[in-house]
């Protein structure tokens, strides 16, 4: 029980008990007691309140929809993960991805003084000194953090981003929660194992850590303002640094309109198509020229200022392509633009988590080869990228390859924005409209020039490598002549093998003492000698009477466990 730290676990008791009671309340008793919960947290079962709700109660919402209202219900770190989960459609099934999709952390702003309290310990500065006008009601509130507007001493106004007061210990708690609940999954649910919820918990972790620290939204807001300093159609708010912190973040306030919300503004002058063009531009050169994107472009994320300019808030989650990838990106939208499916499939063992001796690579020919014969005679205006990376999706995880999860969240971040873009111009052509800069990015990324760096970085890696092989084998010669070398093996899994292992011990041990009682008694009352009750030598009557009772608390403890 070490590796679930029960020290921990014993001081989130109460968060534990009302994550259970909500995850029964609709209806997930039984994944809880597929994960033995009483055993590994030494919970007892009175402990774990199962709560009573009707079934008409729960029979109105599908699955998916009572997963998403759970999620809502225990708070900011589990929306959080649902929404990070809603990048996965490799991982999740389309129908929970829907409902995951709808999560929304829109909560009750806190109090002023609450506020106001953060911003004079964050920034060190009376609220007076920080600000000249500073508004008492929020413009925005979030399950993390919400937004004031203000005014600074020279007059410019700004929005800032307040982190809500005690959110880092919550979400620490419930992220420790998580990781013990995704080692039970591992062990217990034979099912999730090729997911990894370990793997996911701690990609989680990371994600929501860096979103915790303003710090890191700073600095991905100012790389994204020098990656577009020269382009004229994208306007990035200015970071203000001095009014800035861990906790706090003092961004230019922008005063446009959300793109969603042009439709409701009649009297406004806006151009509809080159919008949706220019919001194309600005996610393609994000991607495949910069290798760092908005990670939640959606249409409340999307501001629009005067002349058609675009203007994006919230940087909190941004995806990273290196070089690798970014190539490997290019040359799978040309493989889909060419309808090239060797091209698709060398790619796909470019950027995937491909295991070969699993892979029907035949089967997997075929099904490419079908996905784009389904297209072939459709022109690009008609094909929707949702409904071709849905087909795509499902191939590869019937072939049971994974995707790197900054590949999943692009993929979401162009099906958002070819969304977004179709609603403004119907006659939007995704495809048509990036072939032009993906080729055009090709030719840079494949010339000569690039290829000669490749050459040489490879050349580089390779001298390297020439340098430690004579140390490295005259190492291993000494150790072999010395007889010291030595090979280390590890074997994995098999903690919870032993630990299985030593409790059928137990029990055999336990039933054979059980029998030994109930053989000593019977041979006592066949003796017919000592002290008698009712015609029964006393001593074995306490014989029975006591491998009863063991006898049945033996039977209760199996049953509990879950394991017959």
């Amino acid at each position: 029980m070490d590796i679930f730290h029960i020290d921990r676990t014993y001081r989130n008791i109460r968060r534990y008990r009302q994550i259970v009671s909500v995850f029964i309340k609709y209806g997930f008793g039984g994944l809880l007691e597929q994960l033995n919960l009483d055993y590994y947290l030494a919970l007892s079962k009175s402990l774990i309140t199962f709560q009573r709700i009707k079934r008409e109660d729960l029979i109105r919402f599908s699955k998916a929809e009572r997963m998403r209202l759970a999620l809502e219900e225990l708070g900011p770190t589990f929306i959080k993960l649902g929404q990070l989960l809603s990048t996965r459609p490799d991982l999740i099934p389309s129908d929970i991805l829907t409902e995951l999709r709808k999560l929304q952390d829109k909560v009750p702003g806190f109090s002023y003084s609450a506020a106001q309290e953060q911003i004079e310990s964050s920034l060190e500065l009376s609220m007076a000194e920080a600000f000249a006008e500073f508004s008492r009601e929020p413009v925005a509130a979030a399950s993390i953090s919400q937004v004031h507007r203000a005014r600074l001493h020279d007059g410019r106004e700004v929005a800032v981003k307040v982190q809500r007061p005690d959110i880092e210990e919550e979400i620490s708690t419930d992220i420790d929660i998580m990781y013990t609940l995704a080692e039970l999954a591992s062990k217990h649910i034979s099912e999730l194992e090729p997911y990894q919820p370990t793997l996911l918990v701690r990609e989680f972790a990371k994600n929501i850590r860096l979103e915790l620290d303003f710090h890191v939204e700073g600095r991905n807001i100012d790389r994204f303002a020098k990656n577009f300093d020269q382009d004229r159609t994208v306007h990035i708010p200015e970071v203000f640094w001095q009014r800035s912190s861990r906790r706090v973040l003092t961004l230019e306030w922008i005063d446009g309109i959300k793109i969603d919300e042009l439709e409701s503004r009649p009297g406004a002058k806006f151009d509809t198509a080159v919008l949706a063009a220019r919001g194309a531009d600005f996610i393609l050169r994000q991607i495949l020229e910069f290798g760092l994107f908005h990670g939640d472009p959606h249409p409340g994320n999307l501001f629009v200022l005067p002349n058609n300019v675009i203007a994006p808030i919230d940087f909190g989650l941004v995806g990273r392509l290196d070089d690798e990838l970014a190539a490997a990106l290019l040359e799978l939208i040309l493989a889909v633009l060419k309808r090239d499916v060797q091209a698709l499939i060398r790619v796909l063992f470019k950027i995937g988590v491909v295991d070969e001796e699993r892979v029907d690579m035949r089967e997997l020919r075929g099904d490419l080869f079908d996905l784009m014969d389904r297209y072939v005679e459709v022109s690009l205006q008609d094909i929707h990228l949702k409904s071709l990376s849905r087909d795509f999706i499902r191939i590869i995880n019937y072939h049971n390859i994974r995707f790197l999860p900054d590949f999943m969240l692009l993929l979401r971040v162009l099906i958002s924005v070819e969304a977004t873009a179709r609603k403004l111009d119907p006659t939007f052509d995704f495809f048509s409209h990036s072939a032009p800069l993906v080729e055009k990015l090709a030719r840079e990324r494949f010339s000569s020039e690039y290829m000669q760096k490749q050459v040489t970085a490879q050349l580089k890696e390779f001298a390297s490598l020439v340098e430690i092989i004579p140390g490295t084998t005259r190492d291993i010669l000494k150790k072999l002549s010395r007889g010291h070398f030595k090979l280390e093996f590890e074997h994995l899994g098999l903690e919870m093998f032993s630990r299985n292992l030593d409790r059928i011990a137990n029990r055999i041990s336990f039933t054979m003492v059980i029998s030994a009682i109930i053989i000593a008694s019977s041979l006592i009352m066949s003796a017919d000698n000592g002290f008698k009750v009712f015609g029964y030598p006393l001593l074995g009557i306490i014989g029975y009477i006591m491998a009863g009772g063991l006898g049945t608390w033996l039977a209760i403890a199996i049953l509990r466990s879950g394991k017959m």
